[in-house]
């Protein structure tokens, strides 16, 4: 009988999954972004989807403005009931999800985020401390 050595598990990098794809591959295309909603939400296939156009507000330093840069949302699933009831014109949210680029008419940069979790937020304004005279 020979001595060898115990046979090796399989690395990240060659994990079931896509080849040469590290095992969590999924996780690495995430993003969380807070967005203002430019336009209504539209529904699609009878609520089964709906999208929503927004705008991200990307900070690029003290001494410059921000950057608008416009973003699609799609949502569906488990974010796409909340979506229909929660956004409106202008309402501001913050989504996470996957994160997809591609290159539209005119070769204009066109970016998409598929929701996977949603959180709306509050517009209302702060009531006045009852104890305040």
């Amino acid at each position: 009988m020979k001595n060898e050595p115990p046979e090796k598990p399989a690395s990240a990098a060659t994990a079931t999954g896509r080849a040469g794809a590290p095992k969590r591959a999924h996780a690495i295309n995430t993003i969380t972004l807070e967005l203002n909603a430019a336009a209504a939400i539209h529904s699609h296939d009878e609520g089964q989807w709906a999208t929503v156009f927004a705008i991200h507000n990307r900070y690029r330093g003290k001494d410059k403005p921000p950057k608008a840069i416009p973003i699609s949302v799609k949502f569906s699933d488990h974010t796409v009931a909340y979506a229909l009831t929660a956004i409106r014109k202008g309402a501001h949210f913050t989504v996470t999800g996957t994160l997809d680029h591609d290159e539209g008419n005119q070769g204009k940069d066109f970016y998409r985020i598929n929701a996977d979790q949603l959180r709306v937020h509050s517009q209302k304004a702060a009531e006045p401390d009852a104890t305040a005279a």
